[in-house]
């Protein structure tokens, strides 16, 4: 027993000491202090945690240690940047950052949700080919072809579901009932039969609410094993299952290889874009019924009906903030009424609308963090560093967390970030800095679904103006705020309206 605590004790002392030796070789690098040589700065990034204020914690740090500091997960040294130069850096450099596959995001206690080569996740060859054929769809030029569909369907969702919902007037969770509205908007899009909207809107809502891990919590395995969610876990295996029957049926329909899809059939697509994906690795044509093709095509799904979450997040963060600014809804419900949305173009007059809602998305964007992996080149421009800091002792990858929150809030680029004020967008206001606002992100994996996604929510906005008035009903105890601990927008909280027709 005594031999096995001194080897226990050597071998501890030694792997405390390379620590220290390799943190050495690090200290040329702005690094906020460290809680202890094992832990790193989780301690503070918890206790932050436990207060809502992870996100802050950085906002504090760049203030302090600039635009670029080292921070210890643990034992691991991780970048933080907010500096636009590198970002932008990151966004066009897909050879030496390279997105991580297993995030908190797409996986749940082993059940994949949008798996590792979904639009949003797949990587190389795979994320190339799948984004060049699903391209065409969220085109900016396709825009048009979906306005007729789309306002038809959000005609119909929002004067019957709506109505219905409302009756003479009522105080309502605006997320439920935005939810159903985008659901059954996006599920036009060639995906008719595939579930109900109110079974979309409720699954990606508690899918989303389900996601707890991030990069700190899930470095403690025991506490991963404790808080596991089982019912987010049988949630995912019902709906992909649900799923399956739906694309399975499709498949038999429609010949990726000799039908062009029509360009409002999302799934049609969808199909095309991974037989050709999986050529691309294998060199060979896939059957209809290869289970590989059907569990990516369900991984896409699984993407849109998160993202499609994302839309009723966004506008519900969107009245959040007009709360706080009663004459900016005022003066945006009266542009939105007078202007009647009879085609795309009319969108464009909507001026000081598309002001709020780029507004909103800086102060509570879809994704309020993201991370790359940097393969740490061996010679070159770049040999052994990143940004210009020497990366002694690091031998290969290095983790790089950015955010999208920090960017927003940050005064150098933004005076009074935390004010909601749409005026920052007038026509007359120079553009922001690149890089400084990256709410779809940018550069080869910007978010290809931008553009659907503006049109969708300045189109639901002109829909509910012109048939309802909206009063928010926040208590001053209980007042909605964006979760500071988890990537994708998630908002604590109800977004309680007051709705009435007009």
């Amino acid at each position: 027993l005594l031999v096995a605590l001194l080897a226990l004790g050597c071998y501890a002392t030694k792997h405390l000491a390379g620590i220290h030796i390799r943190n050495r070789k690090l200290a040329h690098i702005p690094t906020p202090p460290s809680d202890n040589l094992l832990q790193g700065h989780i301690p503070t990034l918890n206790r932050a945690k436990k207060i809502n204020k992870f996100l802050d914690v950085f906002i504090e740090w760049t203030a302090h240690y600039g635009a670029t500091f080292l921070i210890f997960v643990g034992k691991n040294p991780m970048f933080f940047t907010s500096d636009p130069a590198i970002l932008a850096w990151i966004s066009s450099d897909l050879n030496h950052f390279w997105k991580a596959q297993n995030l908190p995001n797409r996986q749940i206690d082993g059940q994949i949700i949008t798996g590792y080569n979904s639009v949003l996740s797949a990587r190389g060859i795979q994320w190339a080919t799948k984004r060049r054929a699903l391209s065409r769809f969220f085109a900016k030029t396709n825009t048009a072809n979906l306005f007729d569909m789309s306002k038809e369907n959000l005609n119909g969702y929002i004067l019957n579901y709506w109505k219905v919902a409302v009756g003479k007037g009522k105080q309502l969770d605006l997320h439920d009932l935005l939810g159903v509205t985008f659901a059954g908007t996006i599920r036009t899009f060639g995906l008719q039969d595939l579930l109900t909207p109110e079974i979309i809107a409720d699954s990606a809502n508690k899918l989303l609410q389900g996601i707890k891990r991030d990069e700190v919590a899930s470095l403690n395995f025991f506490q991963a094993l404790v808080t596991k969610k089982k019912t987010v876990s049988d949630l995912v295996k019902r709906t992909r299952r649900e799923i399956r029957d739906v694309v399975k049926r499709k498949l038999n329909e429609f010949d990726s290889e000799r039908d062009e899809p029509a360009k409002d059939n999302l799934l049609e697509y969808l199909i095309q874009a991974n037989h050709q994906m999986l050529f691309a690795i294998s060199g060979k044509s896939r059957s209809p019924d290869d289970n590989e093709v059907i569990e990516n095509i369900i991984n896409d799904i699984m993407t849109i009906m998160l993202v499609t979450d994302n839309l009723t997040k966004q506008l519900c963060a969107l009245f959040m903030f007009l709360d706080t600014n009663p004459a900016a809804q005022e003066r945006m419900f009266t542009e939105l009424r007078e202007v009647e949305t009879r085609n795309l173009g009319d969108l464009t007059k909507l001026v000081y609308t598309e002001q709020c809602l780029l507004e909103a998305m800086r102060m509570g964007p879809a994704l309020t963090r993201g991370t790359r992996f940097y393969r740490v080149p061996k010679d070159g421009e770049h040999a052994d560093n990143f940004a210009g800091f020497k990366l002694d002792g690091v031998k290969s990858n290095i983790k790089i967390l950015f955010s999208q929150y920090v960017q927003h809030m940050n005064p150098k680029y933004w005076p009074n970030p935390e004010t909601f004020n749409p005026y920052r967008w007038a026509p007359n206001k120079p553009p922001p800095v690149q890089f400084s606002y990256i709410p779809f992100w940018a550069g080869p994996r910007t978010c290809l679904a931008k553009h659907v996604s503006m049109m969708l929510m300045k189109l639901t906005l002109s829909m509910i103006a012109a048939n309802f008035e909206v009063t928010q009903d926040f208590g001053k105890e209980d007042r909605p705020r964006l979760d500071q601990n988890i990537a994708p927008l998630k908002i604590l909280g109800v977004v309680k309206c007051f709705i009435r027709p007009r």
